[in-house]
């Protein structure tokens, strides 16, 4: 902006700094620091040079306002010899420097260009302190005043547009070259690799149409990368800073489904599906229950792509997606003992970074099936590595142990196996439950007992096996032996 009652001075300078250099915009010259004042806020710039002696309202006064009101604009004060003593006072009132008439090119030159850099690292660095911000109110679902009260936007209005790509390099390359065309028209935050958001700040919410536009420029890519971009809605509340990246973020999500490698969507194209978490899960949960008891990999998988045929018939979105892998995991971790130690949280963690950045449906239901299989075979293969010792392990304690109160859990517990999976194990190998296997272990120490311990009366050796309750004991017996306790104890005294 320049201001000087001479209109020589003022449409001269104007020249001057046009044809010389593109680098710099005359936005507006005036006669007098009141017609200034008068345009502002509307006027928006960054440098005004002015002479110090005007009608109304002086260079010094214009000077001292506008820092009141606008103090990230730069001053520079034009004058003669005569006004040196002016000049100063016009250093004391922050003008960043004073030129003497008649005006020095190349000394102007120098000057802009280096409040021009100045006004660039103050820009980044503004753009830095408030990227932190942002990117601490995205994840805040209800932030308070406190948050947002020292927050300032370049402008009125944002838009947010969601780009996830599967170069992360490709992206950073269009936020680079897109910055350089509009200059602070919007922060770019990474949320992590290869994800960006984009916040467009406009004086106006901007029309589906300019929404549509601006899309299509961050679209534009120097090679042909895999890209996803979504839009939401225009807001003027800091407070919605939010709801608008979900806004965005879906849309973008929704490029899963596309086949093209390049989707770009507005959030009032996509509808959400519902229950999309739960239902093709619950539909399956028992199914992969009894899969998972027998650690039988092939059917658990098999009823995995059943819930993503589900999950795609329904549009899900990732977060969705991921939902169901997290409730697929928490059963698993319920049914096989082992799982937690060999999937691990680290897995899982870095399993649900790896979905969110996943460009395809195919690709997170490929990502999570080879993740999780692989958990499931080493288990498998330590099972079976192990199987026989962990049947000789069981006998070898219920060999000492047999006379005490025995629990399912605690003897898989013991072998690192299922409750469900030790059964179908012990079985297998004994021919016998391992309930019918304590009974004939206990039974056969009784007879051991009454045959030799003619002194032990009936109910003393019941306990002593494990069976303190005389009758149950005597029926027991009975049925497993043919005869009771105190039918075998005559026929082994004859």
């Amino acid at each position: 902006m320049i201001v000087d009652d001479e209109v020589l001075i003022r449409e001269g300078l104007a020249r001057m700094i046009s044809k010389e250099s593109n680098e710099f915009l005359v936005v507006g010259t005036y006669p007098d620091g009141k017609q200034v004042l008068d345009g502002l806020p509307e006027l928006h710039f960054d440098v005004v040079i002015t002479d110090i002696r005007m009608p109304q309202i002086d260079g010094l006064e214009l000077i001292k306002q506008l820092k009141a009101n606008q103090p990230q604009i730069r001053s520079i004060l034009m004058s003669g010899f005569v006004e040196f003593n002016y000049a100063r006072e016009a250093i004391r009132s922050s003008a960043v420097d004073y030129m003497l008439k008649p005006i020095d090119k190349e000394q102007l030159f120098e000057l802009l260009h280096r409040l021009n850099e100045e006004r660039r690292l103050r820009l980044k660095k503004e753009a830095c302190q408030r990227s932190g911000m942002l990117l601490s109110l995205l994840h805040i679902e209800e932030p308070s005043s406190i948050w947002t009260t020292g927050l300032t936007l370049p402008q009125p209005y944002f838009t947010i547009f969601v780009l996830k790509g599967n170069c992360p390099e490709a992206v950073c390359y269009q936020a680079d070259s897109l910055r350089q065309e509009k200059e602070s028209l919007f922060d770019d935050i990474e949320v992590h690799k290869g994800l960006h958001v984009w916040i467009w700040y406009s004086k106006q919410a901007l029309t589906a149409d300019e929404i549509k536009s601006i899309g299509h420029q961050i679209m534009r890519s120097p090679s042909d990368p895999l890209i996803h971009l979504g839009s939401g809605h225009s807001y003027s509340d800091s407070s919605k800073l939010r709801q608008a990246y979900l806004e965005a973020k879906q849309a973008c999500d929704a490029g899963i489904y596309s086949p093209e490698a390049s989707h770009f969507a507005n959030i009032q194209e996509i509808r959400k599906p519902e229950n999309a978490t739960t239902v093709p899960f619950t539909t399956y949960r028992e199914s992969l229950i009894h899969e998972l008891q027998i650690l039988n990999v092939a059917g658990i998988i098999d009823w995995i792509h059943k819930i993503f045929s589900d999950l795609r018939t329904q549009k899900a979105f990732p977060d969705q997606i991921l939902h169901v892998c997290q409730l697929i995991e928490e059963t698993a971790s319920k049914e096989l003992q082992e799982f937690d130690t060999i999937y691990g949280s680290a897995t899982s963690r870095r399993l649900e970074e790896n979905i969110q950045a996943c460009m395809s449906f195919k690709e997170i239901e490929s990502l999570f099936t080879s993740t999780f299989s692989t958990a499931l075979n080493t288990i498998r293969t330590g099972r079976l590595e192990m199987s026989g010792t962990a049947i000789e392990t069981v006998k070898r304690w219920i060999s000492t142990h047999y006379n005490e109160h025995t629990e399912l859990n605690t003897l898989a517990h013991m072998v690192f196996l299922t409750p469900s999976y030790l059964s179908k194990l012990f079985k297998q190998e004994t021919g016998l439950t391992l309930t019918d296997y304590i009974i004939e272990i206990r039974i056969r120490k009784a007879k051991q007992l009454l045959k030799n311990s003619p002194d032990l009366k009936i109910h003393e050796i019941g306990t002593e096996v494990g069976y303190p309750d005389p009758a149950y004991f005597n029926k027991l017996f009975k049925r497993v032996v043919g005869v009771t306790p105190n039918e075998y104890k005559r026929i082994s005294v004859v």
